[in-house]
């Protein structure tokens, strides 16, 4: 038969109660850090540039131009990360277009990004903006530039973006 001390008793009751708390601690953590990831995992691209038009053959507009895309990762298929478009705004000229949805990839041997997003201009048009970037790692530590080449399809013509953004 064995005895137990009010030491052992105490340590006893100390361990099962340790033992409940991750019990009931553990998976309310765990469903919070999936939450987390998957909010963490949003990411906005801001980007500055230009956009050109070109008004015939010999005559050539372009204006400053700012892109803000928010981008969530849904797969990942080998080498290719995908993601989706889920809103984003590019202003040029005054004119503000507003992106609200799309898809598009990384690619991460070739270091491209490819992307495709809809959406519309301040008067309702229909707009489609087809992105492509290549991206590399600066000397600064931590940081990547993306160079951004890009077309903006509306209903008065196409337009060509050349940009670039630190992610």
């Amino acid at each position: 038969m064995i005895t137990l001390t009010k030491r052992s008793k105490i340590l006893i009751a100390a361990v099962f109660s340790i033992a409940i708390v991750l019990v009931i601690a553990v998976p309310i953590t765990s469903a919070q850090v999936a939450a987390d990831n998957a909010v963490s995992n949003i990411k906005t691209l801001n980007a500055k540039g230009s956009i050109y038009q070109t008004i015939d053959s010999s005559t050539i507009k372009h204006y400053p131009a700012s892109l803000t895309l928010t981008v969530q990762p849904t797969t990942v298929k080998g080498a290719v990360r995908l993601f989706d478009v889920s809103g984003g705004t590019l202003v040029a000229n005054g004119v503000t277009y507003t992106f609200t949805n799309g898809n598009g990839g990384v690619l991460s041997r070739r270091h491209d990004i490819l992307l495709q997003a809809h959406g519309t201009d301040q008067n309702g048009q229909a707009v489609t903006l087809k992105l492509s970037g290549q991206y590399s790692y600066s000397w600064a530590v931590g940081h990547v530039v993306l160079k951004i080449g890009a077309k903006l399809q509306t209903d008065s013509g196409n337009y060509t973006l050349m940009m670039a953004a630190g992610i």
